[in-house]
């Protein structure tokens, strides 16, 4: 397989990953609303963890204990890094955004992602893009703001019982920081070989899911609130737990291993799988339809167009450099 083509498997799998959260979401939103954002971020860990472990020891081949100790320590620091800053807290304040403003306008602040990732990839990965990708980035980034920010939407942000609008608001740009930065922590432990190779990428999920859930598990016991989080799990309050089994299923299982699969192939271009990555409220708009009948406007299938064509020059931006 050619340079080329393995780059293009890797923006396809990033595409499929992108289609994967776009449809976790809205499970994951209602859960969010009947359990709790804290309750449904501590749950799903534990779910992700039980399937990720029977899916390495089946495909894998692993047994248990190859689980902890495959791994070098350098793969443990950065993916657990990786883990904590994207799961832990970002998820935290996604799914919080996500109950107080809706999944279609909680996924405006998504496409800030790319420029933390960019960010943090310099310092970290040493990522270098030429002005082509620069310039597909932005387009991206400015197709789907088109899409999502303008008077009307902002007025379509009803008062929710879940939290204030503008508390809904910083957490969706804390969670975009948060998952930009968690992509380059990934990307950093996929540097690291191991004699027998990377570590597959459906391991990598699940080290970051287990320092995650213990991260998180240690400081919701520290605080004393961990009755507090299992009882709306424990009641399955409103049937929130089977909308965080579906959320799951399609977001830290299906969803985060592609993502993880997508970044060890894209190596060392971590801004550009979390652009395509950030395709999410252009996939959002049919399936919010799908689930609540919302009209599709003319503006926001242009805007859809625009992000689309900004991925697309992202994706051949050596070939068009070439034209030049």
């Amino acid at each position: 397989m050619t340079q080329s083509n393995y780059l293009y498997l890797g923006e396809l799998v990033a595409i499929g990953t992108t289609l994967s959260w776009s449809i976790g979401i809205f499970p994951f939103t209602e859960a969010a609303r009947r359990l709790g954002p804290n309750s449904v971020n501590h749950f799903r860990l534990v779910l992700a963890i039980i399937f990720l472990t029977i899916l390495s020891l089946i495909f894998l081949n692993y047994s248990l204990a190859d689980l902890f100790t495959f791994p070098l320590h350098e793969h443990w620091l950065w993916f657990g890094m990786s883990g904590i800053v994207g799961l832990a807290l970002g998820d935290y304040f996604g799914f919080t955004s996500f109950a107080i403003l809706g999944a279609r306008i909680g996924s405006i602040f998504i496409p800030l992602a790319p420029a933390a990732a960019l960010f943090a990839g310099y310092f970290l990965v040493d990522e270098r893009i030429n002005w082509v990708g620069m310039v597909g980035i932005g387009v991206t980034i400015a197709g789907v703001l088109w899409l999502t920010i303008t008077k009307t939407e902002k007025s379509k942000m009803p008062q929710s019982k879940h939290g204030k609008i503008e508390k809904g608001i910083l957490f969706g740009v804390l969670a975009s920081i948060c998952q930009g930065v968690g992509v380059v922590l990934a990307n950093k432990g996929f540097e690291y070989d191991m004699n027998v190779g990377k570590v597959p990428a459906l391991h990598a999920t699940w080290i970051r899911m287990v320092c995650a859930a213990v991260v998180i598990f240690t400081i919701t016991i520290f605080r004393g609130k961990l009755k507090e989080m299992l009882k709306p799990v424990f009641e399955n309050r409103n049937n929130g737990v089977w909308f965080t089994f579906a959320g799951t299923l399609f977001g830290p299982v299906m969803g985060v291993s592609l993502s993880m699969y997508a970044i060890s192939l894209l190596e060392n271009k971590p801004s550009v799988a979390q652009t395509i990555f950030s395709l999410v409220p252009v996939l959002v708009l049919p399936i919010n339809y799908i689930f609540y009948k919302e009209k599709i406007k003319l503006k926001s299938v242009l805007g859809a167009f625009i992000a689309i064509a900004g991925v697309i020059i992202l994706i051949w931006r050596y070939e068009i450099l070439a034209w030049f």
